[in-house]
């Protein structure tokens, strides 16, 4: 557990410099242990931060699919501008999705601009999370679906954020919406959200 511990936080920070060569050299180590499997989600994101998405894309396809490996692989398929791929590896499966991965789908629609793809995910959510709310807020900003983003923020379970009405705001100004963006102070007042 405490090797596990300490790849995984090696991992992290390779990922963060981003170092091939580090998580390379890492991936290897793990191989020569015989423990890729364990580390599998960080050997992805590892070599997805570092722009290879084959090997993180072998690594995944060498080891036992889990939740975890699935979300960082979808996580780096949609960084690397492949959303529908993204989307793909949970057909079928979004009953048993955590809040991780609906957040990296929900991402994954907002850039990729799948809004219809985006509202099934979200509508097989049973309970939203405030970053759920943000990614379909900024997915329907994108799309210029407006009011459709308002009357989510104005019914949402989770109490909203600064980020969401930033993103109302952010996309009520790049399509010239000034009836929508002058709705939005009223909803921060009602949430108390100065």
């Amino acid at each position: 557990m405490r090797l596990r511990r300490r790849y995984a936080e090696l991992l992290r920070r390779a990922s963060s410099l981003p170092s091939l060569p580090l998580v390379s050299s890492l991936h290897a180590s793990l191989l020569r242990r015989g423990a890729p499997a364990l580390l599998a989600a960080s050997l992805i994101s590892g070599y997805s931060a570092c722009g290879d998405l084959a090997s993180a894309r072998a690594v995944f396809d060498e080891t036992s699919p889990t939740l975890s490996s699935r979300t960082a692989l979808a996580g780096a398929l949609s960084a690397h501008g492949r959303c529908r791929e993204a989307l793909d590896l949970f057909s079928g499966g979004l009953e048993a999705l955590d809040d991780r991965a609906v957040t990296v789908l929900l991402a994954a629609c907002a850039r990729a601009g799948m809004v219809d793809e985006g509202r099934e995910v979200f509508a097989r959510v049973p309970r939203p999370a405030l970053q759920h709310y943000t990614c379909m807020v900024e997915m329907l900003g994108r799309a210029g679906e407006m009011e459709e983003a308002e009357r989510l923020v104005a019914r949402m379970e989770a109490r909203p954020d600064r980020v969401i009405f930033a993103a109302l705001l952010a996309a009520c100004r790049v399509h010239g919406r000034v009836d929508v963006a002058e709705r939005v102070p009223g909803l921060m007042r009602r949430y108390s959200i100065a």
